[in-house]
C-alpha cells in the first residue's frame, strides 16, 4: 500500500452528491447511464498513477470489468445520520479485484479465500463478523499514509511485506490508530487486506526476480549508475506495479529521488 493524494473536486460524484445528498451508490452508478460513474472510476485510477489502492497491481491498463471501485468505509453504514458513507468523495478508491477473478487469476494455482486480497479479503471478513464496518483506526487508510518514510520492509526471500519497526517509530502519522504502535497498526492492515497471501507474493517475487537480473546485467558493463537509473525510469507516473516493494529494493536510492521529485502520493 503506498500514500494516496486525491483530486481536488468538483467531480462527478461531488456534483452528484451535492444535489441529491440522500441517495445511494446504486442511484450514482446508474446515473447518466452509468456515465458519471466511468468518469468517476476514471478520475480515481488517475489519481491513484493506476495502481490498485492496497496491493499496487497496475489496474489501469485492465479491461473496466477488472477494475473496482471500493468503499474503504462500508458504505452500507448507516450508523451516523449525518453521515452518507456511499457518496463521500474521500471514501471511494480504485482496486483490482482482489483475486476473486478466474479470469484474472489462475484459482488452481492460488486458490481462494486463501488468495483473496484487497477489497475482497476486507469484504470476506466483514460477512463473517470478523471487521468492523468503523475501519478507521483498525486499518491504514492510503490518504493518510505518511509519504515518508516508507513504513514497510520487503523480505526477499519470501515476497512478504513487513512493518518496518524502525520507520514506524520515527514517522508522523496523525491519522486513527486503535493499537500502540504504528507498526502494530501496519501489520493489522497487510493481514485485513491479506497483502501476503502466495498470489502477491509470488508477484512480488517476479519483480525481484527482474530487478536481480538488471543488477547483475549493469555490474558486468561496469555501470555503476544503475541505481539512480532504476529510480528514474520506476518512479514517474504511472506509478509501476507493486511500488513499495521496489522502493524497499532501491532503499535510499529511491527515498533520494522521490524527495527530489516532491513525492507525496
Amino acid at each position: 500500500m503506498k500514500k494516496i493524494s486525491k483530486s481536488l473536486p468538483p467531480n462527478t460524484l461531488t456534483q452528484f452528491q451535492q444535489i441529491n445528498p440522500g441517495t445511494d451508490w446504486s442511484d450514482f452508478r446508474n446515473a447518466e447511464q452509468g456515465n458519471a460513474y466511468k468518469a468517476l472510476r476514471s478520475l480515481i485510477i488517475n489519481d491513484q498513477g493506476g495502481l490498485c489502492a492496497y496491493c499496487e497491481q497496475t489496474i489501469s491498463t485492465r479491461p473496466a470489468s477488472s477494475q473496482r471501485v471500493e468503499h474503504f468505509h462500508s458504505k452500507s453504514d448507516t450508523s451516523q445520520p449525518n453521515m452518507n458513507w456511499a457518496l463521500d468523495w474521500n471514501n471511494v478508491i480504485a482496486v483490482c479485484l482482489g483475486g476473486s477473478s478466474a479470469i484474472d487469476d489462475d484459482h488452481s494455482r492460488h486458490p481462494t479465500p486463501a488468495n483473496l486480497s484487497c477489497d475482497a479479503f476486507k469484504a470476506h471478513l466483514e460477512e463473517r463478523g470478523q471487521l468492523s464496518k468503523d475501519i478507521e483506526g483498525n486499518v491504514l487508510n492510503p490518504l493518510e499514509l505518511p509519504a515518508f518514510p516508507c513504513l514497510l520492509t520487503f523480505d526477499k526471500s519470501t515476497g512478504e511485506l513487513k512493518a518496518d519497526h524502525a520507520a514506524c517509530g520515527a514517522a508522523h502519522f496523525e491519522g486513527k490508530n486503535a493499537y500502540p504502535s504504528l507498526a502494530e497498526l501496519v501489520e493489522q492492515t497487510i493481514r485485513v487486506f491479506n497483502l501476503n497471501c502466495q498470489r502477491l507474493c509470488d508477484e512480488r517475487l517476479e519483480v525481484l526476480k527482474h530487478y536481480n537480473q538488471q543488477i547483475a546485467r549493469a555490474r558486468k558493463l561496469n555501470n555503476e549508475n544503475i541505481f539512480e537509473q532504476l529510480a528514474t525510469r520506476w518512479f514517474l507516473t504511472p506509478w509501476p506495479s507493486f511500488f513499495t516493494t521496489r522502493r524497499a529494493l532501491l532503499g535510499k536510492h529511491a527515498e533520494n529521488y522521490l524527495v527530489s521529485t516532491g513525492y507525496n502520493g
